[in-house]
């Protein structure tokens, strides 16, 4: 088991990744990481969304990635043009550790920021 903190309490076990609010932001991101998986599910570029549950979610685990290559640059445009809530300036899409490899294809991990909860840090 391994555990990360922000605004949210992340627990990666097994197969699982576990997002616990522990703020008003980590709430609000499980929140809308839900509403975007609803909508972009299946365009190939989110981390898979098993539940949301008043804020706390549960996503398939990923291998992470080191580095942002070419391709991964590119997926980040790809994102923001697909995604057009994610296309701010405070959405950090170009760190490494928002990303994931999903049986050989880059995914986006963390996926909840958007316009307004971007504003509250």
């Amino acid at each position: 088991m391994n555990i990360r903190l922000s605004t949210r309490i992340v627990f990666l076990i097994g197969n699982r990744v576990y997002k616990i609010p522990i703020d008003r932001r980590g709430w609000l991101q499980g929140k809308n990481e839900s509403k975007l998986w609803k909508i972009y599910k299946d365009k190939g570029i989110l981390a898979p969304l098993h539940w949301e549950f008043c804020g706390v979610v549960c996503q398939e685990r990923c291998q992470p990635i080191l580095s942002l290559t070419e391709n991964g640059k590119n997926m980040v445009r790809k994102v923001k043009q697909i995604i057009p809530q994610l296309d701010i300036n405070n959405c950090d899409l170009y760190n490494p550790q928002n990303w994931g490899n999903l049986k050989n294809r880059l995914v986006l991990l963390d996926y909840g920021i958007d316009e307004h909860i971007a504003k509250l840090y």
